[in-house]
């Protein structure tokens, strides 16, 4: 009778609550990211309209590739998870260490391409004036990402390795001090510095995600004195080989692995930043107010980003462990807990677009804007996160290249379109644009979820 009760599966409510024990502090790590941009978008905000449309502008290509860098290193989690599932604890060292000098060069190839911005928001059609205030916010958004993608790399292991409150505590400490930071250089309180608007905001946090890529670096090191698990500490030549070969064998796998990933996550992101560019030929208003909705709504799927990590942990761990059945059920889990952590959002988005407005803009003209966009908004935020926490499931059984094929269908053929269609051609404006990616939402998430029922059986 106890061996029949020991290989009999676990309810689900048992998943539903380890996943969110563990997504918990992966969420408040993941949403204390997006909340640095949010209030740089705030601080900026009370800086004025033009220079709200600067940072929209600005950061909107560099989110995107902010976002495929640090899905290409997500296969840092499903390696590290399944080294560990299979108790192998010496390849979980070599995944850090090849995540850790990928994820760097990473960052130096994003700044690299920081430089050609004006050129490039010049050639969507944005206005001289646009894309040179832009440029500037790109570039120094580019110099933070180096440090980023540290901290990034060295925050996933310690996630999959069973200590994700240190990058949370680290990412909170940051966020604390962002607030003064930006208010010295955006703002210019206390007369330090010269107000210097969008670029001010993006300096402080460039500095900040530096720091914090260092001290999780130093973390990881401390913790290996005394019990090196990891094999972090074996002396330098496994750390100069795995240097002078981007990780060898398992750098090879992670970006096998890991291009997929970044392409992804990708691929949503650079549809909302391409409606971002059809918002900017609608005016620095439309502009502004998309903007407005975007930081909420970015704000908002890091609760998807959190519970996606945490289930492609425990789907990754079970796999490990040769429990497919378990495998199916935390991805389940996971998912139905993605859709419901952000119906509070939804309610307030719908019931009172104009409160949400208003923790963004104080400008009545953008508030005005995207108040339209915040109701349509609340009917996206469900289904987003569920299919962001899908493509977790899915990551933790190692499918990434048919679920990108399907989210670049669904995001390419359906959303931007429709976001141009109703966004540009019927004029509705920001409220159209929401509306085009909701429709590209729904339709990956059912293809999603069509392609986890079939691959978890």
């Amino acid at each position: 009778m106890t061996a029949v009760a020991s290989e009999m599966p676990m309810p689900i409510g048992y998943h539903l609550m380890r996943t969110f024990q563990l997504a918990l502090p992966i969420i408040l790590s993941r949403a204390a990211i997006v909340v640095m941009l949010t209030v740089d978008t705030i601080m900026t905000g009370w800086a004025g309209a033009r220079e709200l449309a600067y940072f929209g502008l600005g950061i909107a290509a560099q989110l995107t590739l902010m976002m495929i860098a640090i899905g290409a290193l997500q296969a840092t989690v499903v390696m590290t998870a399944q080294a560990a599932g299979s108790g192998d604890e010496q390849r979980a060292g070599d995944v850090l260490r090849a995540s850790l000098f990928n994820g760097i060069a990473l960052g130096v190839v994003v700044l690299c391409l920081s430089f050609v911005a004006e050129d490039f928001f010049l050639a969507t059609g944005q206005a001289p004036d646009l894309a040179q205030g832009a440029a500037g916010v790109s570039v120094i958004f580019g110099f933070g990402m180096p440090g980023m993608l540290l901290f990034i790399a060295g925050n996933l292991f310690l996630e999959a390795t069973g200590r994700p409150h240190v990058g949370m505590t680290i990412m909170i400490v940051a966020n604390l001090l962002n607030v003064p930071l930006n208010g010295i250089l955006a703002l210019g309180w206390g007369g330090i510095v010269d107000p210097m608007g969008a670029e001010g905001a993006m300096l402080g946090s460039s500095v900040l995600r530096t720091v914090a890529g260092l001290l999780i670096a130093c973390e990881i090191a401390r913790s290996s004195f005394g019990q090196d698990r990891y094999g972090l500490l074996s002396g330098w030549r496994p750390w100069l080989l795995s240097l002078a070969t981007f990780g060898g064998d398992i750098g090879r796998e992670l970006r096998r692995l890991g291009l997929p990933m970044g392409l992804a996550q990708g691929v949503e992101s650079a549809a909302f930043a391409t409606v971002v560019l059809m918002a900017g030929r609608l005016g620095a208003m439309e502009l502004a107010g998309y903007q407005a909705v975007l930081a909420l709504v970015s704000l908002t799927f890091m609760m998807a980003v959190g519970t996606g990590g945490a289930t492609a942990i425990r789907v990754g761990r079970a796999i490990g462990a040769g429990d497919r059945q378990g495998a199916r059920r935390a991805g389940f889990a996971g998912i139905a807990l993605g859709a419901l952590l952000p119906l509070p959002i939804a309610g307030l988005f719908l019931l009172s677009p104009e409160t949400a407005a208003g923790f963004v803009t104080d400008n009545e003209q953008v508030a005005a804007v995207a108040a339209g966009a915040f109701i349509v908004a609340a009917f996206m935020l469900s289904a987003d996160a569920a299919m962001g926490v899908t493509v977790g499931a899915l990551r933790g059984f190692a499918d990434v290249w048919v679920p990108t094929l399907l989210q670049v269908a669904a995001f390419w053929l359906v959303a931007v379109p429709t976001a141009y269609m109703f966004g540009l051609r019927l004029g509705i404006g920001a409220p159209g644009l929401i509306g085009g990616l909701l429709a590209g939402v729904y339709v990956s998430f059912a293809a999603l979820v069509w392609r986890f029922l079939s691959i978890s059986r």
